[in-house]
């Protein structure tokens, strides 16, 4: 059922796939014939007279240098993986160079960023994997692991290790198949290089689903996901990446790891919980094995007006000590609710019928004494009939406990439709001198409310006449996860130390408040020093000594996360 809202037709050749920005050629913002007013709207809540253009450069005029990779070298990797899946063209060099932050697609707009890979593999299978990570170990380059390429946090800079004058960018994408489907213990097997579609689409038509979608999902891999320890927006009824996980293989330059089949055990240190997070730095991720469900026989996803976000909070709170099952619960602050409401109130006719509408729905929020200060949760769930009227009923009776208002399934069922349509949003948005960035991190319940606001206040105090927002987008029995988002008017002359400023004073704000600088992102390049900052220096040492043993000529991702 999940798969039916899916684009189960995205190309993903390299050639159908935005160098520069998000997503395929095949696919736009879902209301970009509405662009002109959205522009208009935001040069009003940024109080500037006139939208600046800022398109971005073609690919010819990226300045990229010549291969570092000897005439041998090309020769000795091609032979590997089969001529045709080697390259050193334009093309896949500068598009496997950068992430999908905003800060990767800033330079490669602006032909401003310096360091790019020398050449892209992508190997078949897996001993072609423990091949080319011999052949690198022995001639000094550097391996970046590849796969949808959708870091938003630096996890593919461009960086050698020590002694390294080459970087080569593996891709697993080639290694996208199911290898074994256990519809008895609900357990999958995949190569670790399949995208998100595929995926749900191979469980579906055998009547699973996986339940994981991260808003990247169209665009990012299994293999991916485990890296980064990502979060799927149904998170509260599936569980994050590493929950799903029950085992998988990697292949080191010091061999292969593959952990044990099992639900369960108490045989020391958890080496899937090692690898989940490691972000290509310990192996490449070739297969995986994960925990599968049928697919629900319904679901129910509406939404609920609380007075503030307090109150949205307490609700949310009610509803996981409770333990009523939901699938999500997702929380804007009013900047955010503000902001979604205008965005869907833009090129409707404000007819008689809907004028009277509108005035009836504000006679209800007033009558609830629900005003300007008002924050939408849109709440999902998933089961059978019976489970989800059931655990809907319960809702119902938490909703009043907290000044709330059922507002229908409306607002859901808008969520389904653009889930995974909003990114494209910003590729319109920055070519019109208008940047957006996000960032995310969580905390017990009992300080979200301060975390929020000083949140909002660092991200408003480093770029002044911005728009800082916050949503709850996942949360537990003892807390919740904050994704914050600022839009603002890019610096006509130095837009990347204007990112810098943001990232650097939100990214301390988080660390001072005690909380983890990423809660599904990762930690990328980006966030390198502030996990650093947050890390105990005996457990640095010992990630880095494992690393140093597993891959003895650090050829591996150098200069991210803790190394």
């Amino acid at each position: 059922m999940f798969y039916t809202e899916l684009n189960a037709k995205i190309d993903y050749s390299r050639d159908n796939l935005r160098w520069n920005a998000w997503g395929a050629y095949g696919q736009d913002f879902f209301r970009v014939g509405q662009m002109q007013e959205i522009l208009e709207f935001l040069s009003e809540e940024f109080n500037v007279t006139e939208i600046r253009k800022t398109p971005p450069v073609a690919l010819e005029e990226v300045t990229l240098p010549k291969s570092a990779l000897s005439p041998a070298q090309i020769r000795e990797l091609s032979k590997i993986s089969g001529t045709k899946h080697f390259s050193t063209e334009r093309r896949e060099r500068v598009f496997h160079s950068a992430g999908k932050s905003y800060y990767d697609v800033l330079r490669l707009s602006f032909n401003t960023l310096k360091h790019f890979v020398d050449g892209v593999i992508y190997p078949g299978k897996e001993s072609e994997i423990a091949k080319i990570l011999e052949y690198c170990s022995k001639n000094q380059i550097t391996v970046i692991p590849f796969g949808g390429g959708s870091s938003v946090v630096g996890g593919l800079e461009v960086l050698k290790g020590k002694g390294q004058k080459s970087v080569l960018s593996l891709d697993t994408t080639r290694m996208d198949g199911l290898i074994r489907l256990d519809k008895e213990s609900h357990l999958a097997t995949f190569q670790a290089g399949i995208y998100g579609p595929k995926l749900e689409k191979i469980l579906n038509d055998q009547g699973f689903t996986l339940g994981h979608f991260p808003q990247s999902f169209e665009y990012s891999t299994l293999g991916g996901w485990i890296a980064a320890r990502s979060a799927g927006q149904q998170s509260n009824r599936y569980g994050k990446i590493e929950e799903i996980l029950t085992c998988l293989k990697v292949v080191t330059p010091s061999g292969v790891v593959e952990t044990l089949r099992d639900p369960a055990s108490s045989t020391g240190p958890d080496l899937n919980q090692i690898f989940a997070g490691s972000e290509g730095l310990l192996g490449i991720i070739s297969e995986v094995t994960i925990k599968i469900h049928k697919l629900p026989e319904t679901r129910k996803y509406f939404g609920i007006v609380f007075p503030n976000f307090s109150a949205g909070l307490n609700f949310i709170k009610e509803v996981n000590h409770r333990e009523i099952p939901t699938s999500m619960i997702r929380l804007s602050d009013t900047n955010e609710t503000r902001l979604y409401q205008t965005l869907g109130t833009l090129g409707k006719k404000n007819t008689p019928a809907r004028w009277l509408k509108n005035k009836i729905q504000n006679a209800v929020l007033s009558w609830k004494s629900i005003g300007e200060d008002k924050c939408v949760i849109l709440l999902g769930m998933d089961g059978t009939k019976l489970d989800v009227a059931q655990n809907f009923a319960k809702i119902k009776k938490v909703i009043p406990m907290f000044g709330g208002l059922y507002a229908g399934t409306h607002l859901g069922e808008q969520w389904i439709h653009s889930r995974y349509n909003m990114p494209f949003l910003r590729n319109h948005v920055m070519e019109n001198g208008i940047g957006v960035d996000t960032m995310e991190t969580s905390t017990t319940y009992d300080r979200v409310l301060h975390l929020h606001k000083e949140g909002v206040a660092a991200l408003e105090k480093s770029i002044p006449g911005s728009i800082a927002m916050c949503h709850i987008s996942h949360s537990y029995h003892e807390g919740a996860c904050l994704y914050y988002t600022i839009i603002f008017p890019m610096d006509s002359k130095k837009p990347a130390d204007q990112w810098f400023k943001m990232k650097r004073t939100v990214s301390d704000c988080f660390i001072q408040n005690g909380a983890p600088i990423s809660h599904h992102h990762g930690v990328g390049f980006d966030h390198k020093s502030w996990y650093e900052k947050s890390t105990s220096k005996p457990a640095l040492l010992g990630l880095r000594a494992f690393k140093k043993e597993i891959d003895k000529k650090e050829i591996l991702n150098p200069g991210k996360v803790f190394y």
